[in-house]
């Protein structure tokens, strides 16, 4: 039995401190997988903090057997759809939010800023299952299994959703470097 398969055990017995091992474990992750999909530093540490009260809450009724993980990232996923449903996300246009260059070679800093600000743009475009999918699969390295169950669908729903996303990206960022052309 692995230390979170231990830690779970001894959470679902009641131990807060087998919890709050659990929340120092995943609390950096889930931070950030909440702040690629808001783009707010104090949205995604409350929707990081939610996410745990909401796990501590849930754990009488976690299903033993099930990833620990997954579950987590589920509630996550969804405490930020419900965010961005009920927040209209800023415009990622802003021009505010362009640093000035700080390297000794400002134009290869300017062209890899505006290189990340077109793929946020593209990734944004994404629907939303397509969007979460490349998340948990590009930047969390989850394997196809493991965003199946934190989306509750098939593998090869996962495969299509993620194939989709990057046909979908790479259409999106050739159109939109037609456009700079």
């Amino acid at each position: 039995m692995g230390g979170e398969d231990r830690l779970l055990k001894r959470a679902l017995g009641g131990e807060e401190g087998a919890f709050e091992e659990l929340v120092r474990m995943y609390q950096t992750p889930i931070y950030y997988l909440t702040l690629r999909f808001v783009g707010d530093e104090q949205a995604a540490a409350d929707l990081a903090q939610t996410t745990f009260l909401k796990a501590f809450q849930g754990l009488p009724g976690f299903r033993q057997g099930a990833s620990f993980k997954t579950w987590l990232y589920r509630i996550a996923i969804n405490l930020c759809k419900n965010y961005l449903r009920d927040h209209k996300s800023k415009d990622i246009d802003s021009c505010d939010e362009i640093d000035l260059p700080s390297s000794s070679d400002p134009l290869r800093e300017l062209i890899e800023h505006e290189q990340q600000r077109l793929l946020l743009r593209a990734w944004r475009k994404l629907p939303e299952k397509q969007r979460i999918t490349l998340t948990l699969k590009v930047q969390e390295g989850m394997k196809y299994k493991e965003i199946a169950e934190v989306l509750g669908c098939s593998i090869g729903t996962v495969k299509a959703n993620f194939h989709h996303a990057l046909i979908t990206l790479k259409e999106t960022l050739q159109e939109d470097s037609n456009e700079v052309s």
